[in-house]
């Protein structure tokens, strides 16, 4: 997935434009350790949905700007998050598509949808995948701009 080395990079960019804010300080400032900071600006992982919400708020940026989805970064004020499930499903509904389509048209396990409602958090990659398949904003599809 093109996007997600975008995101390693966008992070480091932020990191050096912020005060050249060291792993260990944003990792105590989003509640992670500095270990996995590192992880994500070497593109080793990516963070969970929770955790690319408190980037994109310590930063006050757009979710789509950190995964380098958009060039510009705008002032952004986020709305406050429903859970990931209500959201997809919300979207689902409104697109008039079902969750067998979604799965059928993506490479989405049934078990993902399963996780989500068991409340466990989407990964970035599939963030960015749900939102390019919809063909709308990843602040769109978790809540954040509605």
């Amino acid at each position: 997935m093109k996007e997600l080395p975008k995101f390693s990079e966008r992070l480091t960019e932020l990191m050096q434009e912020n005060e050249n804010i060291t792993t260990d300080k944003l990792g105590d400032a989003i509640g992670v350790v500095g270990s996995v900071v590192r992880q994500w600006r070497m593109g080793n992982r990516y963070p969970t949905l929770e955790n690319t919400l408190r980037l994109a708020d310590y930063f006050s940026c757009s979710i789509d700007y950190l995964a380098g989805r958009i060039q510009d970064d705008y002032q952004y004020t986020p709305k406050p998050v429903l859970p990931f499930h209500e959201q997809i499903l919300s979207i689902l509904k409104e697109r008039n598509l079902s969750w067998y389509r979604l799965v059928k048209d993506t490479k989405i396990s049934d078990s993902n949808m399963r996780d989500w409602k068991r409340g466990c958090s989407p990964l970035l990659p599939r963030l960015i995948e749900l939102a390019n398949y919809f063909d709308i904003s990843i602040d769109y599809l978790v809540g954040r701009d509605r």
